[in-house]
């Protein structure tokens, strides 16, 4: 197991870990401790590990405009979570209202976002978005108009006690169309990153993002139908779609999907090229076998230009990255050859032009004596 791996699981394992306790805060909040501290730290929890995944998109995710388009989608995530948490610690039922009808703008625009990630895969950093893309941006901010002026006509959510809150309302025909939009949009960006997908071999691991989204299904209509034990282990929707929806998008890195900057142990034993990369410090992070050992943090230190020469048959060339440095050999030795060659021609044909400019210089001698 590489070293890659390994610490992807350790990561794994502290993410649902920290879920598994923030879900056991939620149910000891109704049942043990009624403190509003309880469902601050909570929160702060999940505030804090879509911080992290944000941070992490970023570092990962290579091309610009997929990446600007990931971390849109974490920070509507990160919102919506401080929409929810406003929303609970607060008491007041308009406020609490218009702050659940504002939980749909993350809601709309996490999928539509999702479009356009699929459609910039693989493409080249001067790329821009289709125009017919641009058409996605009616539908969805109707809809969200339509969430937003609920109170007028109440087409999305209806209120039969006649009381405008949450606690107590039924879905509408609004409703549906919603969620149908939002079920559209991310299907349809999950079928474009298939169909799209340049991996070999990779027929088995790219339907893994499929489990989460057919999860985010069940758990919807689970929850419409106020299914107890839902309620109980995953009760707030809200921080239960953003973790579906989270990975989903984490499934599809991870098997490829949308490209990113992984794998480098698995590349490094596979590639025949001699690289070093280093940390912004020179100290080595992934070396590849042909290198043949690793270049010594020292002589890296020292080097000031961006190619030197190691021998008269090697150069060593270096790159900046964002976070370190890229070092690579090139063999010149056929380069070496061909100069060499050339330089015998060169010396070959300086002693032929001496020799002609003997004759020639005898031959004018020979025609003055001449006349």
């Amino acid at each position: 197991m590489s070293k890659t791996t390994k610490r992807s699981l350790l990561y794994a394992l502290g993410l649902l870990v920290l879920i598994a306790f923030a879900m056991w805060l939620r149910y000891a909040s109704r049942y043990y401790f009624h403190s509003p501290a309880v469902s601050y730290l909570r929160s702060a929890i999940y505030l804090f590990l879509f911080g992290v995944w944000c941070y992490s998109l970023w570092a990962r995710i290579v091309q610009v405009q997929v990446r600007h388009y990931m971390l849109a989608i974490s920070a509507l995530m990160v919102l919506w979570i401080l929409l929810r948490s406003i929303k609970f610690s607060i008491d007041n039922t308009d406020a609490e209202r218009l702050l659940w009808y504002s939980y749909y703008f993350p809601m709309l625009f996490i999928p539509m976002l999702s479009v356009f990630v699929s459609q910039s895969l693989g493409k080249g950093e001067d790329f821009r978005l289709p125009r017919w893309t641009k058409l996605l941006y009616l539908p969805t901010l109707l809809l969200l108009l339509l969430v937003l002026t609920n109170d007028l006509h109440q087409q999305v959510f209806s209120f039969p006690s006649g009381i405008l809150s949450d606690r107590e309302y039924r879905y509408e025909v609004g409703f549906f169309f919603v969620l149908g939009w939002e079920v559209l949009c991310a299907g349809f960006a999950f079928l474009s990153m298939v169909k799209n997908c340049r991996i070999p071999h990779s027929r088995k691991i790219r339907w893994l993002p499929l489990v989460p989204f057919a999860l985010s299904l069940v758990y919807v209509y689970a929850y419409a139908k106020n299914v107890y034990w839902v309620w109980v282990l995953a009760g707030d929707m809200t921080v239960s779609q953003c973790l579906i929806f989270a990975s989903i998008l984490e499934c599809c890195i991870q098997s490829g999907l949308i490209h990113s900057n992984l794998g480098y142990d698995e590349l490094f034993e596979a590639t025949s090229l001699p690289v070093q990369i280093t940390d912004q410090a020179f100290c080595s992070k992934y070396v590849s076998a042909a290198m043949q050992g690793t270049l010594p943090q020292s002589k890296l230190r020292h080097i000031q230009q961006d190619i030197v020469y190691l021998d008269d048959d090697t150069l060593l060339k270096r790159h900046k990255l964002r976070r370190g440095w890229v070092f690579w050999k090139e063999d010149i030795s056929a380069l070496s050859q061909v100069q060499k060659k050339l330089e015998l021609t060169r010396d070959e044909l300086h002693d032929t032009g001496d020799v002609l400019a003997a004759e020639n210089a005898q031959h004018a001698r020979w025609l003055k004596l001449t006349e």
